[in-house]
């Protein structure tokens, strides 16, 4: 008998997901103070909408209006979305 096993499905959705031209709520922040103050410095904080113009490689660019951001892909995995 082969036993088959499952690799957990992963229920949240983090902004490094999102793919390019995408557009994304934000939920939450799942990170230290220092993360959540810099995102908010940025503009980036629960109940904006970004719209990723590149997921490519290096830092993920994202919309917040008329302005493009910058974020590295280890604080995109920090951000909730949906």
């Amino acid at each position: 008998m082969q036993t088959i096993f499952f690799e957990e499905e992963r229920l949240v959705k983090t902004l490094k997901t999102v793919k390019t031209g995408g557009i994304a709520l934000v939920i939450a922040v799942d990170g230290g103070r220092r993360v959540r103050t810099r995102l908010e410095s940025l503009g980036i904080f629960p109940g904006v909408q970004l719209e990723v113009l590149n997921n490519n490689n290096g830092p993920m660019v994202v919309s917040l209006g008329e302005g493009g951001v910058m974020i590295e892909r280890g604080v995109a995995e920090k951000i909730v979305v949906a």
